[in-house]
């Protein structure tokens, strides 16, 4: 392979902004080469034009997009060291107003998108003995009624995570999952965008009316994306994640301290409603001898 030891070659998808566009630019800065991936012909452009990348037309839905990644990496002969799996969208709305198809475009992204780039770069991670890092959220924790379904997507992809966890430990490879607060990105404006395509049937159970008011609240609510930080904090838990001896399961990366606040606690009381009065519930003096035990674990 060429210059093996001079570099780490990381393929990350969904590249072209926000917190893909933050990891590549460190990664480059870093002296590490990028395979980017990017569905759009002028973010493929854009992304061209920095040095030690290789931008890459890559829709995480699409079969052959992702075997022509594989193969154009294959080709450069540079093996592979990780995969930073970031490309996914969300849909905001009462949950009882999404249809199937909605359902099914999230999914396919959100998670099914990320096994099959895991599937098909596998192969070469073990050759490497390499990391992948799942980009997830807060929102994988927490659960808001009009963000329904961007948070089951995230739950799936924490409990796809923990069993990769277990499944490549025989490679001896490491698997991460990154859960961002808010932060600085493109997922409101692209939000915002499909549901101006949308065609009426893709939400039910909602008027002309109904829709009008429901996009009116998402364009307010997403417009304060701009008042958060830039995503570096995220981006350099991704970069501990693939380069530490030791990277952790999960890195949680809050915008600010009540944001991380409020998903432990949310934590602590799922802890507590699983253990509220039943046959084998625990009293407070065993649940802080749990509690010391998992730290020990920890350290």
């Amino acid at each position: 392979m060429k210059n093996a030891t001079k570099f780490k070659p990381i393929l990350i998808t969904g590249a072209n902004s926000g917190i893909g566009r933050k990891t590549l630019e460190m990664l480059i800065d870093k002296g590490h080469f990028v395979y980017a991936g990017a569905r759009k012909e002028k973010d493929i452009e854009e992304l061209n034009k920095l040095p030690n990348t290789l931008a890459i037309k890559l829709d995480v839905t699409n079969d052959e997009h992702v075997k022509q990644a594989i193969n154009i990496i294959h080709e450069e002969d540079r093996g592979l060291y990780g995969l930073v799996n970031n490309a996914g969208i969300a849909e905001v709305g009462p949950i009882i107003t999404s249809s199937m198809n909605m359902i099914l475009d999230l999914f396919n992204v959100n998670v099914f998108g990320v096994h099959r780039m895991t599937l098909a770069t596998f192969p070469l991670l073990i050759k490497s003995q390499g990391r992948i890092v799942n980009i997830s959220s807060i929102s994988g924790i927490l659960t808001s009624g009009y963000l329904g379904l961007y948070s089951m997507s995230k739950h799936a992809l924490e409990a796809y995570s923990d069993a990769l966890i277990q499944s490549v430990e025989a490679f001896n490879m490491h698997v991460s999952l990154i859960e961002p607060g808010n932060f600085q990105s493109d997922i409101g404006k692209n939000t915002i965008e499909r549901m101006r395509k949308e065609e009426e049937g893709y939400r039910v159970n909602m008027t002309a009316e109904q829709r009008k008011q429901l996009f009116k609240e998402v364009e307010d609510g997403f417009s304060a994306y701009d008042r958060y930080p830039e995503p570096s904090k995220v981006s350099e838990a991704i970069y501990d994640a693939l380069f530490s001896e030791k990277p952790k399961p999960r890195y949680l990366v809050g915008g600010n301290e009540d944001e991380a606040k409020r998903v432990i606690q949310r934590m602590l009381v799922e802890l507590l409603q699983l253990n509220h009065n039943h046959e084998y519930s625990f009293n407070r003096g065993a649940l802080v001898d749990i509690l010391d035990e998992c730290i020990s674990e920890l350290k």
